[in-house]
């Protein structure tokens, strides 16, 4: 009876390990989520300041040029970790 107990334990344990480890995925992706939507307020205002949104225009903003590739990974990243909480 013992060891039956044991092994319920020990299984609720690892249950109980995997939502905190999914719960943890869902809290990084709402995070990566919110920092590009932050990012892309910010390109689309330094593009408003420049006049300029042409991504290859010679004069594009730096700023800009940055954030989004800022923007691009962050959504890579999220893209990876939503594609390991579906494993």
């Amino acid at each position: 009876m013992k060891s039956r107990e044991n092994l319920v334990r020990l299984k609720q344990f690892q249950v109980n390990e995997k939502r905190r480890q999914l719960l943890q995925l869902d809290m990084m992706i709402a995070e990566f989520e919110r920092m590009a939507v932050e990012l892309e307020l910010q390109i689309t205002a330094e593009e408003k300041k420049a006049g300029i949104t042409d991504i290859n225009h010679f004069a594009y903003p730096t700023f800009a040029k940055a954030a989004r590739l800022r923007r691009d990974n962050l959504r890579n990243s999220q893209s990876d970790l939503a594609q390991q909480r579906s494993v």
